[in-house]
């Protein structure tokens, strides 16, 4: 669909969405260099992920590009104009909260593919505009913003406001302090597996993943892998893992995947309530 009337077609439809799953068993799924999807925000929007990822580099006249590469940045697509502004107004439009008929928080991640001490100040000054939308001092529904990439020094974290928070990395010690700013753990999937999700995931590979996932929880925090195999054999096997935030390229095959599930663990318990109140007749 067309990048320009797709912004279009969504406000006609009233912000209509298909939420990912129900509020008490929501799987959080995050939009992996969502500015290269067809309608960057809008997409993974509609279908209520739990964060989208921007990369964000800083030029010298303040402007902040997104895009993977140098060579991929163009004049018109700024973090302004591709996200804090449909972010804004889905929350004006919505009553303060990301989605109308739902009380689920997202997450703007932005990796910084610039130094922190020219990028950072900039993205501060731009959602520090709108603290009824960034800042959960305000509004317990508002969108935490989340730094990752080229982040400063965990012993600057508190030199940047409480509504900024960051990307831990799973082999990084933090002091508690420093761990209160970190939203969640981030790590390179390939740094303890090579497995391509076509195979079978050896023991081995297991056991690794499920000490990083578990090295996170026992810290209080959520974990999330990039550069993972992405498809539904690999979502499975993550979230079994106990991975909190399955990554993808695929936003619409990923939620339709958890979807389905959903709705076939839930005609399974229907049946099984059926069955429990419904006599068996036997026969004589």
């Amino acid at each position: 669909m067309n990048r320009l009337i797709y912004p279009l077609l969504w406000l006609m439809m009233g912000h209509m969405v298909t939420p990912c799953n129900a509020q008490t068993d929501r799987v959080l799924i995050h939009s992996h260099n969502d500015y290269e999807q067809e309608a960057p925000f809008y997409g993974a929007y509609a279908r209520q992920v739990f964060s989208i990822e921007a990369d964000v580099f800083a030029m010298e006249d303040g402007r902040l590009l997104v895009g993977h590469h140098r060579s991929d940045l163009t004049d018109n697509r700024t973090l302004e104009q591709l996200y804090i502004t449909p972010i804004v107004s889905s929350f004006e439009a919505n009553g303060g909260r990301a989605w109308r008929d739902s009380d689920h928080r997202f997450v703007l991640l932005i990796d910084l593919k610039t130094p922190a001490p020219s990028t950072l100040p900039n993205i501060v000054q731009l959602v520090g505009a709108y603290p009824a939308v960034f800042d959960s001092r305000v509004n317990p529904l508002a969108v935490q913003v989340v730094i990752s990439g080229d982040m400063p020094s965990p012993s600057a974290f508190n030199d940047y406001p409480p509504f900024i928070l960051f990307d831990g990395r799973v082999t990084t010690d933090y002091t508690p302090a420093q761990l209160d700013r970190i939203a969640f753990f981030s790590g390179n999937f390939r740094d303890f597996s090579q497995w391509t999700g076509d195979e079978l995931l050896s023991s081995a590979d297991k056991e690794r993943l499920e000490e990083v996932v578990q090295a996170a929880h026992t810290k209080g925090k959520q974990v999330r892998f990039w550069a993972t195999p992405d498809g539904e054999k690999s979502w499975k096997a993550l979230q079994k893992l106990g991975v909190d935030i399955i990554n993808t390229d695929r936003i619409d095959a990923c939620v339709d995947y958890f979807n389905a599930v959903k709705s076939e663990k839930k005609e399974g318990a229907v049946r099984q309530s059926f069955e429990k109140k419904v006599p068996v007749m036997v026969a004589r």
